[in-house]
This record gives C-alpha cells, structure tokens and sequence, in this order.
C-alpha cells in the first residue's frame, strides 16, 4: 500500500513539472510574439514630408541652406488636397506674422518668417506672388549665409537688410535655380523677398532704408 502511493504522488510530481514547463514554454513563446510585434509596429514609414529630411548644415549655423544639404518639412502648413492622377501635395508656409514694409514713398505687405523651419522653405510652391507683396527673413542674429531657388517657381528679387535697416544689395534670383547662391554683402539681419524688378522698378536701391515693425510677441529663433 505504501508503496502505491509512493508511486501515485510520483506520478503526480511529474504531471504538475510537466504543467509548469508547459506555462514557462507558452510564456517565453508570448514574449517573442510580442517583440515581434514591437519591432514591426516601430518601424518608421514615410509620410508626406519624408522627402524633405532633416538640415545637414554645420551645427549652430542659421545659414539658409546650400544644394549640398536638404530642407525640412515645415513645422506649420496648409497642404493643398490631391486629386486623382495629380502630382504629391505641396506645403506653404503659414507666416508667423503679416506686417507692412515702406521704403521711401512705397509700401508692401510683408509675411514675416522667422524660424528656421520656415525660413528654409520661404516661397517655395507658389504659382505666383501679389505686386506688393513680399515675405521678410528675420533672423535671431548675424547672418552671412546665401539663398538659393529650389522648388522655387517665382523669379524674385532679394533685398538683404543691415540691423540698421538699412538694404546692403539686391540680388535678381531665377526659377528653380539651384545653382546661383545670393548672399548679403555685409552683415545681414533681415533679407526681403519680392517679384522680380520690384524693387528696380521703384528705384529703390542699396542704402535705403526699410521702415517696419515686428509684433513684439515675435518668436525668433
């Protein structure tokens, strides 16, 4: 009799060693499933800005960027809906500020810029710019660096402006030119944007000066 119930608790030893190494098994099996999981749902997958990448320009620069490197998405934007068989969505920049500019006897409309986000992609996409309006760069300090057109449909002529306000040269830029770079002689803190020959046009020309005021709860950076 002893000896049979030796044999039973035995018996019943191996069945519940059996049970607990089949619960470690399904545990271990669950846990891999769920990495796989993990690693499949992290993967990244392309949005509609992935074709502009983060800037690969030098570190602490604020330097508009060159051909060499690419432009980011826009940090805000309205995207144009696509239609069937159109081409992929295009962004604007949504200003951080609109404010009027008067140099001598003339005035603009003037949509400021004044991240970097926005600042890299300006007047890029658009079909066409009213007469008097422009888009003002304000930058956080010094700037040295040089515009360029790319993405750009509008031929432009550019202004770089002093601290002082004061224009240092005009530049005339082409379309979709990605090889011509139009940088301030001198040290700029502002550089405008406006059709070509409108400045020309106005006889406006370098050491003029350029009258305006920036909301004072401008975020500049």
């Amino acid at each position: 009799m002893g000896r049979r119930c030796g044999i039973v608790r035995f018996t019943y030893a191996v069945y519940a060693w059996l049970v607990l190494l089949l619960l470690v098994a399904a545990a271990c099996s669950q846990a891999r499933s769920g990495d796989a999981l993990v690693m499949t749902t992290a993967a990244p997958s392309l949005a509609s800005g992935a074709s502009y990448p983060a800037p690969t320009g030098a570190a602490g620069s604020d330097a508009y960027l060159t051909p060499e490197a690419a432009y980011p998405a826009p940090a805000v934007a309205i995207i144009t809906p696509q239609t069937a068989g159109a081409a992929a969505p295009e962004a604007t920049v949504v200003p951080d500020a609109i404010i009027e500019i008067v140099i001598g006897e003339h005035r603009l409309e003037a949509e400021v810029v004044a991240t970097p986000e926005k600042r890299s992609i300006g007047l890029m996409f658009r079909d066409a710019l009213p007469e008097n309006r422009g888009m003002l760069f304000v930058f956080p300090g010094p700037y040295s660096g040089a515009f360029w057109m790319r993405n750009t449909r509008i031929p432009l002529s550019i202004a770089f402006i002093s601290q002082e306000r004061r224009i240092l040269n005009i530049e005339d830029m082409q379309p979709f030119d990605e090889v011509t770079q139009h940088a301030p002689r001198g040290v700029a803190r502002y550089a405008l944007e406006v059709n070509q020959g409108w400045f020309a046009a106005r006889g406006i020309r370098p050491g003029d000066e350029v009258v305006f005021e920036l909301p004072p709860d401008l975020v500049i950076r």
